[in-house]
This record gives structure tokens, sequence and C-alpha cells, in this order.
């Protein structure tokens, strides 16, 4: 059985990115805007563990720490609170008082899995199944084949295949700019008509996680970074399923020359809904 997560935040934005996450690790979810909420949907709901979002404005503190100690009785130690950079000095003192483990809001996707996962997971290993994907092609080892378009210099191209996927992703570098975008789409390896649209793709790098993002309904995502020598993929191709891509050292990334154009770093403003151009025309 996936375990459940309940996640207790008010701000509808951050419970999707919360959300996200949580299904990354192989769970199931539930939603609370309150500690009141959260605390009757637990006697409907089996749950593994709790995140907590303590409210900026708190017009009763007697009663907000109540509804905290009550949490931490129905799942101790399994509780983590979301806070901000600099969080108020009730929040504080609940984190002191009660040991809580806490995680900064735009730390996300770097903190927070690997403490949910040790309170949701306590047996590691036994829950996923990563397979490895295989490198095809690499650009800058081999020629091109027919059919995949001319690179800029600045720009790598790999294609990686696994029994469930193809995978077909770019490193691009704009003159001038430190940051690296990586562009790419999945393909169902069987089926390749048939895009790998909404799932997960994680971004790591060999301190772990950097960022998340969601195929969009053509299978592609975009990420970008900078200051990493090296990254890795891991793709969810189905519950509990993930593929896992090895990208080679990144030391290329700025040592082509760069082209005759002047300028600031300017990002291309890819989300997980832009579709990238061309990007289908490049697998053959």
């Amino acid at each position: 059985m996936q375990p459940k997560v309940l996640i207790i935040c008010e701000r509808a934005a951050e419970r999707d990115t919360i959300r996200v996450l949580v299904g990354t690790m192989g769970c199931q979810w539930i939603l609370a805007s309150g500690i009141q909420e959260a605390l009757t949907l637990l006697g409907r709901e089996r749950t593994s563990a709790a995140l907590l979002e303590l409210p900026g404005a708190i017009s009763d503190p007697a009663k907000l720490e109540q509804g905290v100690r009550e949490l931490l009785v129905r799942f101790p130690g399994r509780v983590i609170v979301l806070t901000d950079g600099a969080p108020g000095p009730l929040t504080n003192e609940l984190i002191s008082k009660y040991s809580i483990p806490s995680v900064q809001r735009d730390r996300l996707a770097v903190d927070l899995w690997p403490r949910l996962e040790s309170m949701v997971y306590p047996q590691l290993g036994s829950r996923r199944i990563t397979r490895v994907a295989r490198l095809v092609l690499d650009t800058f080892l081999q020629p091109l084949p027919a059919g995949i378009r001319v690179l800029q210099p600045d720009t790598r191209q790999l294609v990686y295949e696994a029994p469930a996927l193809t995978a077909d992703i770019s490193f691009e570098r704009s003159p001038n700019c430190p940051r690296i975008t990586l562009l790419g789409q999945v393909l169902r390896t069987k089926e390749p008509q048939i895009p790998l649209n909404g799932v997960s793709v994680v971004l790591k790098s060999r301190n772990g996680p950097l960022n998340l993002k969601m195929t969009n309904e053509v299978g592609e995502f975009s990420f970008e970074f900078q200051d990493e020598r090296a990254v890795s993929l891991e793709i969810e191709v189905s519950p509990n399923e993930w593929v896992l891509l090895i990208t080679p050292p990144l030391d290329w990334a700025g040592k082509a020359k760069d082209q005759a154009m002047s300028g600031s770093c300017i990002s291309n403003g890819l989300t997980n809904d832009t579709k990238l151009p061309g990007k289908k025309a490049r697998l053959v």
C-alpha cells in the first residue's frame, strides 16, 4: 500500500509543488488548509506523515500550539514544519520546544525529499525500482546522424535508450552566460507516437535534488542551472519505477569559443507548459 502524506498549507500554489514532490516518492497525499481541517481528516484517513505550514498571522497562539501538539501525538517523529527564510518568534519557539524538523520553502526540492523519505520509508531500498538508461548518442563524441539538425558550439545533445523510454536531451549555453539550459523530451520506446506526458523528472547534482518538473503534453521538460560539474536525471515512467540518465561531465560548457555576440545572460523563460521548438525532429 502506498503511504499517504498529509499536507497542511494555506497557499494553493505551494501545495501543488509539495504534492508533486510527494508524488515522485511514490506517496499519495491529503490536502488541508489548516490544522483543524487536518485533524478532522485524520479521523477518516490513515496517514504516514504530516507537512505543516505555520500561518504567518496567528490570532490564537495557545490554540495553534494545542493543534501542533495533537499532530505530534498522532505522528510522533513524523511532522515537518515548512518555514520562511526568517521564521517568526512563535514558529521558532514551537520548532525548538518540540524538536520539530523544518524545511525552508525556497529549498523544498532540495531538503524536503530526504527528510520525508526517512519518515515514510524507514527501510530504504525496498520501495523503488531504478533502471539506468543507455547513452546511444553524444554529439561531442561522434558525428551527427542524418536527420539531426546542426548544433551550435555551445550545445551538446544526448540520446538515451531504456526498455520503457527513449530520451533526447540537450545542454545549451548562451554566449557570456554562466547558466546552462537543459531541454528534454521523453517518448515511449515501443510506442513513440504516444508521449510520456505528465511524468515527474527530477534534476540531481552530486549533493542531491536541484529541481523537479512535470513533462508537458508532448513529453517535454526544461531546467536551468549553473555551477554544477555533473548532473543526472530521474524519470518516473510508472509508479515506483524510475529511469536514471547519467550525463557526462559538464566541463565542456563555456570552453567553446563564444559567438560574436555581446549582452547579458537572458533566460529563455521555458516552463513545463512550453513546447520546445523542433524537439521532436531530433529523434530519428
